[in-house]
């Protein structure tokens, strides 16, 4: 006959008909529930989707057809897309030359280039645009946006009127951008082509800017001219080969302005040995041991 186990025992082996709750059962009840709420919550957010961790912001919709409909791709600010050819919508399609109408919601705006790499004919977006065959490329009759997009840069919205003043004048950004560029005033010419870019593609003056800095002539002389005369400003002299191969590569790719090698300059030894004359003016300690060209 099988003998009754003493409490302890029968306790450790949890055998029915001794009235006690044991510790290690407890913990495993803990245990189960703990489990079980964990299941639930992964149902949860199963049954929720992906989450957005981006939360609420500004963002823009760019779609296939007009009004806003067929495939579409959401983004947002500081996405630049070099090349749409690289890019599908969400459904699959491609988006390289097929974008035909914008959503632009929040605080936000687009800048639209119809080669890639951020070349060619460009625009600025702020506004949605139901429709982009009523958007014209610049100085054509015919020819719209519709499906010439083929890379883009998203920004957020820069209020550029001081004291939500009045829009700049156009003339007077063409100008100013042209005296910084090429030290000289536009032509005729030059200042129709950007009025209109300004007018009707929503052009910024840094744009303006970008474009004379991407053109045969600041690379041929209107670079040099800056060179030029930020010596004489401030070395009182003609620059050598070696100084103007610096700068000139400076202001090509690092996007430099004449203030910013008028600075470098006046770091140099040579500006801070200078003979202090008629044109004397500040005499600062250079800030590194750079020499002048």
């Amino acid at each position: 006959m099988w003998a009754r186990p003493a409490p302890a025992a029968a306790k450790a082996l949890n055998i029915p008909g001794h009235h006690f709750v044991s510790g290690g059962m407890k913990n495993l009840g803990l245990l189960f529930a703990v489990c079980a709420a964990g299941l639930g919550l992964q149902a949860d957010q199963r049954n929720d989707g992906p989450r957005d961790r981006r939360g609420p912001e500004p963002r823009i919709i760019v779609y296939q057809h007009a009004n806003y409909r067929g495939s579409a791709l959401v983004l947002y600010p500081g996405d630049e897309l070099a090349s749409l050819s690289d890019v599908r919508f969400e459904g699959g399609g491609r988006i390289n030359d097929t974008i035909s109408s914008i959503r632009i919601e929040g605080g936000i705006e687009l800048y639209v280039y119809e080669d890639a790499g951020f070349r060619g004919t460009a625009a600025r977006l702020s506004e949605s645009v139901r429709d982009l065959t009523s958007r014209l490329l610049p100085e054509s009759v015919a020819v719209s946006w519709n499906d010439r997009i083929s890379s883009l840069r998203v920004e957020r919205t820069r209020d550029r009127r001081p004291g939500n003043g009045p829009r700049p004048n156009p003339e007077v950004i063409i100008k100013r951008a042209y005296q910084d560029m090429l030290l000289r005033e536009p032509d005729p010419t030059g200042l129709r082509h950007y009025r209109g870019l300004i007018l009707d593609q929503g052009w910024t003056e840094e744009m303006v800017r970008d474009h004379l800095r991407r053109g045969d002539e600041f690379r041929r002389e209107g670079a040099d001219r800056i060179i030029r005369q930020a010596y004489r400003d401030v070395l009182d002299r003609e620059p050598d080969a070696s100084g103007l191969k610096q700068y000139r590569w400076a202001l090509q790719e690092k996007d430099w302005t004449g203030d910013d090698v008028r600075e470098d300059l006046k770091r140099s030894d040579e500006y801070r040995r200078r003979p202090v004359g008629p044109r004397g003016g500040e005499d600062k300690k250079p800030e590194d041991g750079r020499r002048g060209h």
